[in-house]
């Protein structure tokens, strides 16, 4: 499988999981960062980047899934673009719309996603530009 294939299956899998959240479930999507991940997301309504490692973006999945269970959300990625780096690296962009009852927020999303020692591929850096909540 080429290194698109295989990172595409990644990112469609993290999209499904995001879904999830409404179920409570975050487990698998934790999964799927590296320990050495480092992150960063802007916040529009606060006004500046928030800055995540491994241990703080799983503890944030975790908040979240606990905040939105049970409530109707929904994600929908477009412009998926995969560029590899190396073998066993690629960066990844999208358009990601979230969207919670009336209310709607755009964000921009670069991903680095690396293929580790036991073969899994796993997302390394992140950045999301949001905006803010219509």
């Amino acid at each position: 499988m080429c290194i698109e294939s295989e990172v595409a299956n990644q990112i469609y899998r993290m999209m499904q999981l995001h879904e999830n959240f409404s179920m409570g479930s975050y487990e698998e999507m934790n999964t799927m960062y590296s320990d050495d991940f480092q992150g960063m997301l802007y916040i529009p309504h606060m006004g500046e980047v928030e800055h995540y490692n491994a241990e703080q973006i799983r503890a944030g999945n975790k908040e979240a899934a606990e905040f939105y269970k049970g409530k109707n959300i929904k994600f929908i990625y477009s412009g998926l673009a995969i560029v590899p780096q190396t073998e066993i690296q690629a960066a990844v962009s999208y358009e990601v719309i979230f969207k919670q009852e009336d209310k709607m927020m755009k964000g921009l999303s670069l991903e680095v996603w690396r293929k580790e020692l036991d073969g899994k591929w796993r997302m390394v850096r992140w950045y999301e530009e949001k905006g803010k909540l219509l």
